[in-house]
Parts: structure tokens; C-alpha cells; sequence
């Protein structure tokens, strides 16, 4: 079914009244992730970022998008039809991550039905970044997180006696003359881990135009030990501040604002590791 580029005032009208009616209907999603972005122990705090990130996607898209004919086509029920479908029944029996997928599903076919194949395939990247904002399973979460803090306890107990302190593990807690620091599910590195892949997936947008599909999964590939790097060198940090000035000083203010500093730290390795992997054309590149 072809049509103008303009969908008209009738059918967005029918769509706008539609995106309402599924509004209310994925409320309580809605209200779950939420819910999840805002907890203290949250591991997607960065979540209501994401749609916004997407819609900039969409915006660098928009010369792009004006070009395509918007085709509405039944073949988007493919898509939508099922998602719907898993929604209502992931929804009911409240298993709410399954019900998130399941959404961003809807959404999807939502695009294919009302514009069309060709305007699908030119979102998909944004639409598939959405992926970023949907939290796993808790269970899952906290058992990847203490294992990755049990690791870096582990590891940390080994280097601390390469700097002149000696060092004991019991469990998650390393033990340094005259105190015991605890690397709780915070300094377990899996929320920096998680916000760095999807930052680093958004990098890729950023890259040249010359830059190939390899050097960009390496850029994000990277992004786990550059996430696993840096969270290690905070464990430490604030393992030399408690043994020099006492436990207190790693709790509170430092404790938080050191996760922002190593953040920024992986920042800076992710920039510096893009500039090497994709660097620009030569003059005469340029010149042709």
C-alpha cells in the first residue's frame, strides 16, 4: 500500500489516539522500569537517558528518513502482532523484563506498519539501542555481581602487596593491617560495565564515515576491560585511603565520587582508543 510522503491528518490522528490507548496499556512497564532506574542499588540509573539518546539517533537520521517514501504495510503485524501478544501475557503473570523486551517489540512493529520496510531498516540502530534502558532479571544482576566483585577482591588482594601492603580475602572483604574493606555490589564494577557498552555502542555513531564495521565492534569490545580496568584501580584507590587514612574516608562522598572519577577515566581511554583505531583520512584522502 503506497502513499504520499505526508501520512496526513487522519491517519495521525488514528495513530496519536492508538500510542495513547497502548500508553495506558503499558503503564505498569512503564512504572516497573522506572521503578528500577530510580533504586539505590540500581544498575541502569543511566536508563532515561537512553530514549533520548535514540531520539538523537533519529534526529542525525531525519535528511535520510525524508527521502524514503512512508509505505504503511500489513507486514509489520508480523512483528507487532506477537510482541503484543507476549506483552499482554508476560504482563499478566508479571514477569516484567520479558514484558519490557516485549514492548520495544510493539514499538518496532509499530514503525514497520505505519511507515513501512524501508523506514524500519533506517531506524533500526536507534530502535535497537532502546535495548539499553530494559534491566535484567534481578536475580541475574546480583548473581553477575558477586562474582564480579568476589574477582575483583581476588585481584586486588593480589596487588596490594606489589604497593608495600600486605593483603588478605574473606570472601568480599580484603583485609589490610588495621582494617577490612568491603567491595560491595557497588564496586563491583558491573553498573559502570553495563552504562560503558552502551555508551561506547552510541561512540560508534560518532565515528567517520570511513571507519569499518571491525574497528567499531573493537571499540566496544573494549569497553569491558576499559570498564574492568578502571573500576580496579577505584578498589584500590580506596583501599590506600582506608589503610593511610582510616575507613571512614572511603565511605559517603569519596566512595560515590570516586565512581564518577573512574567513569570519567574510561571516558577518556574510550576517546584515546577511537582516535588510534579510526584515524583520519591523509590530505590526499581529502583532496579526493
Amino acid at each position: 500500500m503506497n502513499v504520499s510522503s505526508g501520512l496526513g491528518i487522519r491517519p495521525l490522528a488514528w495513530t496519536a489516539a492508538f500510542l495513547g490507548i497502548l500508553a495506558v496499556l503499558f503503564w505498569p512497564t512503564f512504572t516497573w522500569m522506572a521503578e528500577r532506574f530510580e533504586a539505590h542499588d540500581s544498575f541502569y540509573s543511566h536508563g532515561w537517558l537512553i530514549p533520548f539518546a535514540s531520539g538523537w539517533l533519529i534526529w542525525q537520521r531525519r535528511k535520510q528518513l525524508a527521502a524514503i517514501p512512508k509505505q504503511p504495510t500489513f507486514s509489520g503485524l508480523l512483528l507487532l502482532v506477537p510482541s503484543l501478544t507476549v506483552y499482554l501475557v508476560t504482563s499478566w503473570i508479571q514477569v516484567h523484563f520479558m514484558a519490557a523486551f516485549a514492548l520495544l517489540g510493539v514499538l518496532w512493529g509499530l514503525v514497520w506498519v505505519l511507515w513501512g520496510w524501508p523506514v524500519f531498516r533506517a531506524l533500526r540502530f536507534p530502535l535497537l539501542f532502546l535495548l539499553f534502558m530494559v534491566p535484567l532479571p534481578g536475580i541475574l544482576l546480583i548473581a553477575i555481581s558477586f562474582k564480579m566483585k568476589m574477582a575483583a577482591a581476588s585481584l586486588a588482594t593480589h596487588i596490594l602487596p606489589w604497593l608495600g601492603i600486605p593483603a588478605l580475602q574473606a570472601g568480599s572483604t580484603i583485609h589490610v593491617p588495621g582494617i577490612s574493606v568491603v567491595v560491595d555490589d557497588t564496586c563491583s564494577g558491573l553498573r559502570s560495565l553495563i552504562s560503558l557498552i552502551a555508551l561506547a555502542v552510541l561512540w560508534t555513531t560518532m565515528l567517520p564515515s570511513h571507519a569499518k564495521s571491525w574497528q567499531r565492534i573493537c571499540l566496544v569490545v573494549s569497553s569491558i576491560p576499559i570498564a574492568l580496568a578502571t573500576n580496579m584501580v577505584r578498589i584500590l584507590v580506596l583501599v590506600l585511603l582506608s589503610a593511610i587514612y582510616g575507613p571512614k574516608i572511603a565511605e559517603g562522598f569519596i566512595h560515590y565520587g570516586s565512581g564518577i572519577v573512574v567513569f570519567g577515566l574510561a571516558l577518556l581511554l574510550l576517546a584515546g582508543l577511537s582516535r588510534q583505531l579510526v584515524k583520519p583520512h591523509s590530505m590526499r584522502e581529502l583532496a579526493q
